[in-house]
């Protein structure tokens, strides 16, 4: 017993160590980073004639309506006043922050996106596709985070400071908190989602595709409805999902990178799919990111190499008879697109 005591002890030791010496999952945060952005703007930016008829101190869900609707300690910046001034201000600080949130990142744009993006989605929720209460949560966590070490103007500086630092810190600590709440969250997203789907008996027929294809507001492809209405094609699918969403949490503590790698691209598959076929673009844009923070640095490391082979080798073959070196700085154009990092993430 002493033996396993002790051992049990020096694995919770080197865990800490880990959390504390070395920020985790930085690729994950910054692609999330760019989505929640670029999803905001786009949400925007579609109905962006009829912004007052949606949410406009005029709009149809009036002011006093909205703010019956909020649930305790909900707010909404749009709710503050009736003014139409007022409105466009909100409006367009919310398309300017998070375009700025996307390609800069940062605490302070953090915050402003938060509260901005809360504040969008409660002023009119009938409005939303989904997804949102995932962002709401997720961008809260944000805040804790080092969102900017990639993609981001001066990320290759901030890596090299944040690799620097030799002496665990309480930064790195939170950064990392924060980084596997996010992870936790989603993958308890979707292991409830396919636990519910799986009890379900549409589901377990595997009908519930067919059911959802055939639904008005989304019919976005007469093909998708046609496919769904294959009962092996349909069944297949709806099986699939039902795999890929339960499989996550185990694909996360998976040791094997491929695993991981399987299950994070069958989900942003998912929807793709979800976007292309049934049209719910934020949506599945929202989704997309949090996959992307199931995934290691390391995994995502591995997979610029591949990428970088691939093209090598696809340089190589498309090089005209008696060109040389056309292959080699092809790849190297590539690599430099990428950032270059060589610590290992867990």
């Amino acid at each position: 017993m002493r033996g396993w005591a002790k051992y049990g002890l020096a694995w919770i030791d080197a865990g800490l160590l880990r959390m504390a010496s070395r920020e985790h999952r930085l690729i994950g945060i910054a692609l999330l980073r760019i989505v929640i952005g670029l999803a905001t703007v786009m949400y925007c930016l579609a109905d962006y004639g009829n912004r007052r008829f949606l949410w406009g101190p005029d709009s149809y869900n009036s002011i006093h309506t909205a703010k019956a609707a909020l649930t305790h300690g909900a707010f909404s910046l749009y709710l503050f006043s009736h003014s139409t001034v007022w409105f466009e201000i909100v409006f367009h600080a919310t398309i300017l922050v998070s375009a700025a949130f996307m390609v800069c990142g940062g605490r302070v744009l953090t915050v402003a996106q938060a509260v901005l993006m809360w504040s969008l989605h409660n002023r009119n929720q009938d409005v939303l596709e989904g997804g949102d209460n995932l962002a709401q949560i997720l961008v809260i966590f944000m805040v804790f985070t080092v969102s900017n070490a990639y993609f981001a103007p001066g990320a290759k500086a901030r890596r090299a400071g944040l690799r620097a630092r030799s002496a665990p810190s309480a930064g790195t600590v939170v950064h990392n908190l924060a980084a596997y709440l996010i992870v936790f969250q989603t993958a308890v997203l979707y292991f409830a989602a396919g636990y519910w789907k799986i009890t379900g008996k549409m589901w377990q027929d595997g009908v519930a595709m067919y059911y959802i294809s055939r639904i008005t507001g989304f019919q976005m492809s007469s093909t998708y409805a046609h496919a769904m209405g294959n009962a092996y094609v349909g069944t297949a699918v709806s099986y699939f999902t039902i795999f890929a969403e339960l499989a996550l949490p185990f694909a996360i503590l998976s040791a094997r990178a491929w695993v991981r790698k399987a299950n994070t691209l069958a989900l942003e598959g998912m929807h793709l799919g979800i976007m292309a076929c049934m049209g719910l673009v934020c949506f599945g844009l929202l989704m997309i990111g949090a996959d992307c923070t199931c995934l290691r640095d390391e995994d995502y490391r591995s997979l610029k190499k591949r990428a970088v082979g691939v093209t090598s080798r696809l340089a190589q073959r498309l090089r005209p008879a008696g060109t040389v070196g056309a292959g080699p700085a092809a790849v190297s154009a590539f690599a430099a697109l990428a950032p270059r990092d060589g610590a290992a993430d867990a």
